[in-house]
């Protein structure tokens, strides 16, 4: 009984040593999905805010706006009939360059004011 507690000894280090590295990934996926989450939230803020003041046609609220989006993000807006449609791409990387690049996206529609009226 003895020879078998001593060959089973240091089990319970490894078996911590691989519940920590199970945690840390746990953690860091977590923590990516929620900065996807972000982004798509920032994404479809972005959008209905560029839409909403294209079709107002107050280009400067756009241009700031556009400007306040991080650099990878895209923004492409469609002038129809009678309305506005904008949609923002976002294209990051929360886990870094050695995995791939997640894609987010939103789109937003308003109708034109038009301004006076009779």
């Amino acid at each position: 009984m003895r020879r078998r507690a001593q060959r089973e000894r240091g089990w319970v280090t490894v078996e911590m040593a691989f519940a920590a590295l199970g945690l840390g990934v746990a953690v860091v996926l977590c923590v990516g999905l929620f900065s996807v989450f972000l982004a798509q939230l920032r994404c479809a803020d972005a959008a209905s805010e560029i839409a909403r003041q294209a079709a107002r046609g107050d280009v400067t609220a756009v241009q700031v706006v556009e400007q306040r989006l991080p650099a990878s993000a895209e923004v492409r807006a469609t002038t129809g009939a009678g309305e506005v449609e904008v949609t923002v791409v976002e294209t990051l990387r929360p886990w870094g360059p050695w995995f791939p690049a997640v894609t987010v996206r939103a789109d937003a529609t308003a109708v034109r004011q038009t301004v006076g009226g009779s």
